[in-house]
C-alpha cells in the first residue's frame, strides 16, 4: 500500500483559564528574518488579541473562540479551518496550508486580491512530504510488521515488555534495510508536516525533520471510551512509546522539538483538548519549559506532572515499573499568580528540596568557578553586569550566554552597542575556538552548525523607545519560548543625547527600564542580563555596587551583580577578573580571574 494511503487511513481512524497574563498579551507582532551571516534577527509590529478580534468582528467574519486561536472561514479555500494565533495574528489554514500575518488576510477582503503578503508554507515543510512519497514503496507500517521484528525494535530501543498491540496504534514506519522508524508529525490530523527519525541499531531518537520548522504533533487516540477532550503531552519518542502501549483514557501528544521549542504554527492541532497534561522529566528545566510552554496553551486547561523522584518521565517510570496510571492521576494545575498558601505550592517545594541541584540552575561549561558562586543560571532572575570602557564587558557577556545558549536555552539578543553581524562574527568564533577569516573554509560548515542554536538577535542599534524593545521582548518570549535576554546596554533605552534628557530624568528613565524588566523576568520565567555602564568616577582604580549608573533601584531590584574589574599590576600589567557582588539566591559572592584569549575571542579562567 503507498505510503501517503497509509497517512489517511490512520487519520480516519483518529476520533472522528487561568486567563494568560496581560503583562503576556500586549499588542506585539514578531518576524524572523535572516541577515547575511545566517543569523535569525527579530522585528516587531503591533498585534494582539483585541486588536484581532475587533477586526474580524469589524469585517463581520463568524468566528469561533479556541484556546489560543480564532477559528474562521479560510478567505482563500472556503475551509472553515483558518487559525488566528490571538497574541500575534500569525494564521495558518490547515487546509490549504497558507500563512501569514492577519494583516494580509485584511488587505485581501479589502481588495479582493490576493495580497503579496500571503504566502505558503516553508519548502522544508514541502520537503519532508516529498521526502516520503519519494520512499513510500520501501516503507512498512509498524502495525504490519511481524511481531519478531517488532519485539526486537522495542529490544533495540530499550523498551522491551511494552504491550505491542498498543505500539500498533503508533504513526510510525519502518525501513527494513536500513533499520530506521519513522514517526509521522501531522498538523491538525490531516497534513504530514515533518517526521522523526529514529534509527534503531544505534538507539538515536528525536531527530527532527525539518530540524527548525516541524509544525506537526505524533498523536494516538486514547484506548478507553473518555467523553472529555484530554490529551497527555510528552517532549521525547520513548515516553511518546510507553504511553502509547498502557490503556489510558487520553490522546497521546508528542511534541517535534522536545523541550527545545513550541512553534505556534503547531497549536491548532491542540485546540479541540479541553484538558493537556504535561509530563516531562523529573528536573527544574523541564518544569521551566512546562511552565514556558503552558503560556501558549493556555494554562486554564494545562495540568502538571510535578518533577518529584517518585514521578519521573514517563520512559524512566516504566524502567523503574512504577505505576503510570497513579502518577497521571496526581496531575494537578499550576498555583494562581497572584493568590497562594502553602498548600497550594506545597508540592512544587517538595520537588526543588529534592532536586536542589538541579534548581540551581543550567551550569556554565566554561566557568566553573562561577557555577560555585552563583550555583547556576536561573529563569526568571535579573542580573546586572558592568565594568569599566573597554574591559571586554559585550566579549564576556557573549561566551557566557552563547555557554548556555549551546546547552539548549533559547536567548534573545538586544545589541544596541554594536552590530548584530559584528556580534554574530564574535560568537561564531567563540563557537569554532579560533578566527574563521583565517580559515574560511570552515565558514559554510561552522555556520550550518551555529544557526541550528536557539539564538535570535532584535534588529534595533543605537537609542530605541523602551515600548518599541519591550513588545519585541515580549513576543520573542511567547513565539520562541525565549529563556534568557541579554541587553546591551540600557542606557541606549534612555534617550541619552537629547536636550529634553538631562539630570533627575535620566534616572527617572533607567528606573523604568529596570521595573519593566524586572517585570517581565518574573511574569515571563525569563532570565534577563542588563549591561549597565558604570558612574564616571575620578580616582577610583576597583568599581562597587555603588559605581553602577543610576539610582539604588537598580542594584536593589536585581538578582545577581557581576563586575569586570580591571587591576593594574606593579609591572602595569592589566589583570582582569570578575567579581560577584550580589546573589540573592544563596548569597556566595567571591571573583573569577579572567585570561583573554584572542585566538579564540575567548575568556577563560585562570589556572592559578
Amino acid at each position: 500500500m503507498k505510503i501517503m494511503k497509509i497517512f489517511n487511513t490512520y487519520n480516519c481512524n483518529l476520533l472522528k483559564h487561568f486567563r494568560i497574563n496581560q503583562f503576556i498579551k500586549k499588542n506585539i507582532f514578531l518576524r524572523l528574518h535572516k541577515n547575511i551571516s545566517h543569523i535569525s534577527t527579530i522585528n516587531s509590529n503591533n498585534m494582539g488579541e483585541l486588536n484581532i478580534t475587533k477586526s474580524i468582528e469589524n469585517l463581520k467574519i463568524y468566528h469561533e473562540n479556541k484556546f489560543a486561536c480564532l477559528l474562521i472561514e479560510c478567505l482563500y479555500c472556503n475551509n472553515k479551518k483558518l487559525y488566528v494565533n490571538k497574541i500575534t495574528g500569525r494564521f495558518i489554514c490547515t487546509h490549504c496550508m497558507r500563512v501569514g500575518e492577519w494583516s494580509s488576510c485584511e488587505e485581501y477582503l479589502q481588495s479582493h486580491k490576493n495580497s503579496k503578503a500571503n504566502f505558503i508554507p516553508t519548502p522544508k515543510i514541502f520537503e519532508a512530504e516529498q521526502y516520503f512519497k519519494k520512499i513510500s514503496n520501501t516503507l512498512i507500517h509498524f502495525s504490519a510488521l511481524s511481531v519478531g521484528t517488532k519485539k526486537s525494535i522495542l529490544k533495540a530501543l530499550d523498551v522491551e515488555g511494552l504491550k505491542i498491540p498498543g505500539i500498533d496504534r503508533i504513526p510510525g514506519l519502518y525501513h527494513n534495510e536500513n533499520n530506521v522508524l519513522y514517526l509521522t508529525l501531522m498538523l491538525d490530523r490531516k497534513k504530514v508536516v515533518g517526521y522523526k527519525k529514529i534509527d534503531v541499531q544505534n538507539n538515536q531518537t528525536d531527530i527532527t525533520e525539518p530540524f527548525d520548522e516541524c509544525w506537526g504533533i505524533a498523536q494516538v487516540p486514547p484506548s478507553l471510551v473518555n467523553r472529555n477532550e484530554s490529551a497527555i503531552v510528552v517532549n521525547d519518542f520513548k515516553s511518546f512509546l510507553v504511553l502509547a502501549a498502557h490503556k489510558l483514557p487520553h490522546h497521546v501528544i508528542c511534541l517535534p522539538h522536545g523541550l527545545r521549542k513550541l512553534p505556534q504554527e503547531l497549536l491548532p492541532s491542540l485546540e479541540n483538548y479541553n484538558k493537556l497534561i504535561l509530563w516531562f522529566e523529573n528536573d527544574q528545566i523541564a518544569w521551566n519549559s512546562a511552565r514556558t510552554f503552558a503560556k501558549k496553551f493556555v494554562e486554564s486547561r494545562c495540568y502538571f506532572i510535578r518533577p518529584v523522584n517518585d514521578q519521573p518521565s514517563p520512559y524512566i517510570a516504566f524502567k523503574q515499573d512504577l505505576n503510570i496510571e497513579k502518577i497521571i492521576k496526581t496531575a494537578d494545575k499550576m498555583v494562581h499568580p497572584s493568590i497562594i498558601n502553602f498548600s497550594t505550592i506545597r508540592k512544587e517545594v517538595f520537588a526543588e528540596l529534592q532536586n536542589h541541584d538541579k534548581a540551581l540552575g543550567i551550569k556554565w561549561s566554561n566557568f566553573p568557578i562561577l557555577n560555585k558562586t552563583l550555583g547556576g543560571h536561573r529563569r526568571g532572575e535579573l542580573t546586572i553586569l558592568t565594568g569599566p570602557t573597554g574591559s571586554g564587558k559585550t566579549t564576556f557577556i557573549s561566551e557566557y550566554s552563547l555557554d548556555l545558549t549551546k546547552q539548549g536555552l533559547p536567548t534573545l539578543w538586544g545589541s544596541f552597542e554594536i552590530r548584530n553581524q559584528r556580534l554574530g562574527k564574535i560568537m561564531l568564533q567563540q563557537f569554532a575556538k579560533e578566527p574563521i577569516h583565517l580559515n574560511l573554509n570552515l565558514f559554510d560548515a561552522l555556520a550550518d552548525e551555529f544557526e541550528k542554536l536557539p539564538l535570535y538577535f532584535m534588529t534595533f542599534h543605537g537609542s530605541q523607545p523602551l515600548n518599541t524593545v519591550m513588545d519585541a521582548v515580549l513576543n520573542a518570549a511567547y513565539v520562541y519560548d525565549i529563556g534568557h535576554v541579554v541587553i546591551d546596554n540600557v542606557q541606549f533605552m534612555m534617550g541619552i543625547g537629547s536636550k529634553y534628557n538631562m539630570g533627575s530624568e535620566r534616572f527617572w528613565q533607567q528606573d523604568t527600564v529596570i521595573a519593566e524588566f524586572r517585570n517581565f523576568a518574573t511574569y515571563t520565567n525569563c532570565h534577563v542580563t542588563l549591561v549597565i555602564h558604570p558612574r564616571k568616577e575620578k580616582d577610583v582604580e576597583q568599581l562597587s555596587i555603588s559605581s553602577i549608573f543610576g539610582t539604588a533601584k537598580a542594584t536593589q531590584e536585581a538578582d545577581n551583580i557581576l563586575i569586570i574589574q580591571n587591576k593594574t599590576l606593579e609591572s602595569l600589567q592589566i589583570k582582569k577578573y570578575l567579581q560577584v557582588v550580589k546573589n540573592r539566591y544563596n548569597g556566595n559572592l567571591g571573583i573569577m580571574p579572567l585570561e583573554f584569549d584572542k585566538h579564540s575571542l575567548s575568556f577563560s579562567q585562570s589556572k592559578n
